[in-house]
C-alpha cells in the first residue's frame, strides 16, 4: 500500500487509505517515527462518506487536527475522492465542512465548530471552573482555560510565545492530575488585535510547529477574554492560519504534498 507525506504549516502527516483488520494505533507508531517519514501523526482515510481517522506519533487516536483536515483535504483533491470543491469530512470530533478555496497552491477553509467549555467535553478531573483558573507548579502560579475545540485543548497566555519552547510547563501541564485525558498545551501570545503567536505542547507528540485545532482554541479564549478581534492571523514557526468567527470558528490556511513511499 502506498503511503504519502502532507505538510500543514510544518505539521507533518503520512496518509494512507483505510483497510480493514489494520492495527492503525500499531502502524502510526512505527510509520510516524521512522526515519523514511518522521512525522506527528497518521491520517487514514475512508470513502463513503469521507471520514478522516487519525492517529498521533505515539499510536494514540485524536478526534480531529486542525492541520490534519487540510492535508486530509488535499489528498482528497489529489486522488479525485470528490468533484465537489465543498465536502463534509465525518472526525470522531463531528461533522465538519471543507471549502477548498484554491488548489494550487492549495488553500482550504475548515468549519472546526463551536467551543464547548464544559468540564465534561475536555475530561476535567474535577468540577471546579477550568476557566482563568489558577494553579501552582514549581512554585509558579500558572493561569489557564481548558476547552474542547475539535479536541481537548489549554490555553495559557504569555508574554514571549517562542520561549516557551525551552520550558517543561508544556509537558508538565499536559500531564498533570487535572486533566483525565491529558490536554493538548497552547501558550499564546496577543500582539494586537489582529495577531497572536501560538505554540503547542500536544499530547501524544510533544512541541508541534504547528496546531490548527490549538490556533482555534488560543483564537476562542483571547476573543471571549476581549483581546482580539473576531478574524485574526496566527503565527506559527513556519507559516500562519487566519482564524475568525462569531459562533461557529473558521481556520483557513494550506496544505502541501511532499511525496510518497
Amino acid at each position: 500500500m502506498s503511503t504519502y507525506k502532507y505538510n500543514g504549516c510544518g505539521n507533518t502527516f503520512v496518509i494512507r487509505d483505510f483497510e480493514d483488520g489494520m492495527n492503525y494505533a500499531e502502524e502510526a507508531a512505527v510509520l510516524c517515527s521512522s526515519e523514511q517519514f518522521d512525522t506527528d501523526g497518521l491520517i487514514v482515510v475512508k470513502q463513503a462518506p469521507l471520514e478522516m481517522l487519525l492517529f498521533n506519533r505515539d499510536g494514540s487516536q485524536a478526534p480531529m487536527c486542525g492541520n490534519g483536515i487540510r492535508c486530509f483535504a488535499k489528498y482528497v483533491l489529489d486522488k479525485g475522492l470528490s468533484a465537489e470543491n465543498q465536502f463534509a469530512v465525518q472526525t470522531l470530533a463531528g461533522e465538519m465542512t471543507v471549502d477548498i478555496l484554491q488548489h494550487e497552491p492549495f488553500y482550504c477553509e475548515v468549519n472546526i465548530g463551536r467551543p464547548d467549555y464544559s468540564n465534561g467535553a475536555f475530561g476535567a478531573a474535577d468540577d471546579a471552573s477550568y476557566i482563568n483558573r489558577t494553579i501552582s507548579i514549581d512554585g509558579k502560579e500558572i493561569t489557564f482555560t481548558s476547552l474542547f475545540m475539535g479536541t481537548v485543548h489549554t490555553v495559557v497566555f504569555v508574554e514571549d510565545a517562542p520561549a516557551m519552547l525551552e520550558s517543561d510547563l508544556g509537558e508538565k501541564l499536559c500531564h498533570h492530575p487535572l486533566f483525565a485525558q491529558q490536554t493538548n498545551v497552547n501558550f499564546v501570545q496577543v500582539l494586537n488585535q489582529d495577531e497572536l503567536i501560538v505554540r503547542t505542547f500536544e499530547r501524544g507528540v510533544g512541541w508541534t510547529l504547528a496546531c490548527g485545532t490549538g490556533c482555534s482554541a488560543s483564537f476562542v479564549v483571547a476573543r471571549d477574554a476581549g483581546l482580539v478581534k473576531d478574524k485574526v492571523t496566527v503565527h506559527l514557526e513556519q507559516g500562519a492560519l487566519t482564524i475568525s468567527g462569531t459562533e461557529d470558528v473558521y481556520m483557513n490556511g494550506p496544505a502541501v504534498f511532499e511525496y510518497k513511499k
